[in-house]
């Protein structure tokens, strides 16, 4: 069998500098290029060296711990132990994503009569899997499964942000409660413009029951100001709630100015994990006939002000 250790200096040097950007790419470090490439040149020659020279001990477990070990601190430095060590295991964590996504998809594009005709029975009872791929389809899979592990990465990540802004919120009105998730929106700078009271967004649907008929459906095509003239001042069965209402001017996108239909209630309670509860008594609810979120992950938006309940003034309005 002909070994052409060029090849395989090359190889691994492309392979290498992928996972190693890749790895970057996860940890949101930017290595300098020469650092990078003479880490990947030090596992190349590493990967090329096992055909140049007989040395059992060389490659031992130890050895290629210490190997990758070197490799990370070319790339990123050293820094503290904690960063080196989530470096280093970032470094392994892609390495076994992309060789687990080669291997399975070698396997997916081969067709077989038998499962056995891919394993290979040891005289110890050992099986061994048969793998044979041509260079462009490994490629191809490598370059497939670095790209399906960065994307899976940067989804969880920006799922991580994301959540670090949802709030589990409670509103109270008379003896009502309303447990709803919410979106805390720090560009939500809508106010009750007298009062300077802030405002937040919450789908009106919640309060279907306890809104007239049919205003949660209407609020997306007819104006608020239209609603309440049309509420029967003789019924009393909407009379409580009808105190509440209140009419909030804002801005929008293309500059004109509408009103949107806002509640006061008498409590709104906000919690999430690592932050102590807040009660926010001075607050309006701003009606949204439409659905806020496409996936359903939250039903309100959270004014900035209300996170800050008690530590902060009010910022100055602007348009919504």
């Amino acid at each position: 069998m002909v070994v052409y250790v060029d090849l395989v200096f090359f190889d691994n040097l492309a392979v290498d500098a992928a996972v190693l950007l890749a790895t970057a790419k996860v940890r949101h470090l930017r290595p300098p290029r020469k650092r990078l490439f003479s880490a990947a040149s030090l596992g190349a020659l590493y990967a090329a060296a096992m055909f140049m020279a007989d040395i059992p001990y060389l490659y031992s477990f130890w050895v290629k711990v210490l190997v990758s070990l070197l490799m990370v601190l070319l790339t990123f430095g050293y820094g503290d132990p904690k960063l080196y060590l989530r470096n280093f295991g970032t470094f392994y964590l892609v390495n076994f994503a992309t060789l687990g996504g080669v291997i399975g998809i070698s396997f997916l594009l081969r067709s077989f009569d038998s499962p056995w005709d891919v394993m290979k029975t040891a005289s110890d009872g050992a099986i061994f899997l048969k793998w044979q791929m041509q260079l462009v389809i490994y490629v191809i899979a490598f370059l497939l499964s670095l790209w399906l592990y960065r994307s899976t990465s940067e989804t969880r990540a920006k799922r991580q942000e994301l959540e670090q802004l949802f709030w589990d919120i409670e509103i109270r009105v008379e003896d009502g409660c309303w447990p709803v998730k919410g979106l805390l929106d720090t560009g939500n700078r809508l106010y009750e413009p007298l009062t300077r009271i802030p405002v937040m967004i919450l789908e009106a649907s919640v309060w279907k029951e306890q809104l007239p008929s049919g205003w949660s459906e209407r609020l997306k095509s007819v104006a608020p100001d239209v609603l309440l003239t049309e509420m029967d001042a003789s019924s009393s069965e909407y009379e409580s709630w009808s105190k509440r209402f209140r009419l909030i001017p804002y801005r929008t996108v293309n500059g004109g100015t509408r009103l949107m239909l806002a509640v006061k209630p008498d409590l709104v309670l906000l919690s999430r994990e690592g932050h102590p509860p807040l009660q926010v008594s001075r607050v309006l609810i701003g009606l949204d006939g439409g659905t806020l979120s496409s996936e359903g992950t939250y039903r309100a938006i959270v004014h900035p002000d209300m996170a800050q309940a008690g530590n902060a003034p009010s910022a100055p309005s602007q348009p919504a």
